[in-house]
């Protein structure tokens, strides 16, 4: 892992905090309003949304690494 890949996993990790953060505000305060069929479709969106999220940035940062492992393996350089 190198130092410009800290960023982006540093703020997929805030984003899933504050994710979470919301996800628990929302269950506090307003899921008791909502009726069942909302309420439930409204979990599978946040279900979805806060588990997702951070395995697609995962995905993103996966491929940016292996495009520079075989762009290093092609010029014959060492792999960090």
């Amino acid at each position: 892992m190198r130092r410009d890949d800290v960023l982006p996993i540093v703020v997929s990790l805030g984003i899933t905090g504050l994710l979470v953060w919301g996800l628990v505000y929302f269950v506090n305060h307003w899921w008791g309003r909502l009726p069942k069929a909302v309420a439930l479709m409204v979990f599978i969106l946040l279900a979805v949304t806060v588990i997702g999220y951070p395995i697609y940035a995962l995905a993103r940062w996966s491929d940016r690494y292996l495009a520079r492992v075989r762009e290093a393996k092609a010029r014959g350089e060492r792999i960090e």
